[in-house]
């Protein structure tokens, strides 16, 4: 079956997408094995637009900055992320820690919006970062809201792809953890997906839904599992059910 140009123009735009240090035309030919006209012609009709933008000097193609205004505008128009944003701001405030709120899309932990701590420990995560939802607390806690069949065809087979040095790696070990948080109404990441940072989360609900996750993640110095049973877990379960008490549903 011959894919149509819309179909080509898509799986050149994910293949930048995952090389943000941009291609040459030659590069994007090869790695799609695709004839170099046939790219041209795609990266020529998406330049005007801003979709795909070109570096003067090396001629390499990357994404262009039409997409930041488009996911704004998606961004902006999602409830939870704009009901939850005082609240992010007053947990922010409470912990001194970064804050996350994420959502669960096909499978992946989405990050819809970050306030970073200001000093001290930097996170790779940024809105719109999206990873494996099984290693990261804002991830779990979006997952105890499935049945074991929607998590499986999640992760299909094992073992689960690991990140830190603590990563649940099986989906018997994966359930186990999820009916704990059901249990207790937050998640823990202790050094699950980055060595060396910890994190708290709890879900939003809009009714009897989970519908996304507040967390709070600091290093394993500040957030110490004395403060976090003490003050944290408190802290991140309050913000989330402030959200939760706003949701339209």
């Amino acid at each position: 079956m011959r894919l149509s140009t819309l179909d080509k123009s898509l799986q050149v735009i994910e293949f930048l997408t995952k090389r943000p240090q941009g291609l040459s035309l030659a590069e994007i030919s090869s790695g799609l094995q695709w004839p170099k006209s046939t790219v041209h012609h795609i990266l020529s009709t998406l330049l005007p637009y801003g979709y795909v933008s070109q570096e003067p000097e090396t001629r390499k193609y990357g994404l262009g900055f039409k997409f930041l205004s488009v996911s704004k505008i998606i961004l902006d128009n999602i409830d939870v992320r704009k009901i939850a944003g005082r609240h992010l701001r007053w947990l922010h405030q409470a912990c001194g820690e970064a804050v996350h709120l994420a959502v669960l899309r096909n499978g992946s932990v989405v990050y819809i919006d970050k306030i970073d701590r200001g000093d001290g420990l930097s996170l790779a995560t940024y809105v719109g970062f999206a990873t494996e939802p099984h290693a990261a607390a804002g991830g779990k806690v979006l997952l105890a809201d499935l049945s074991a069949a929607e998590v499986k065809a999640i992760f299909g087979r094992e073992p689960l792809k690991t990140y830190g040095k603590k990563t649940i790696t099986s989906l018997e070990e994966l359930f186990k953890e999820l009916n704990q948080i059901r249990d207790q109404g937050f998640a823990i990441d202790d050094e699950e997906y980055y060595e060396g940072v910890r994190c708290v989360a709890a879900p939003v609900r809009a009714g009897s839904k989970v519908v996304a996750s507040v967390s709070v993640t600091g290093s394993i110095f500040t957030m110490t599992r004395e403060r976090i049973d003490q003050e944290v877990i408190d802290l991140v379960k309050a913000a989330a059910g402030k959200i939760s008490a706003e949701m339209q549903w």
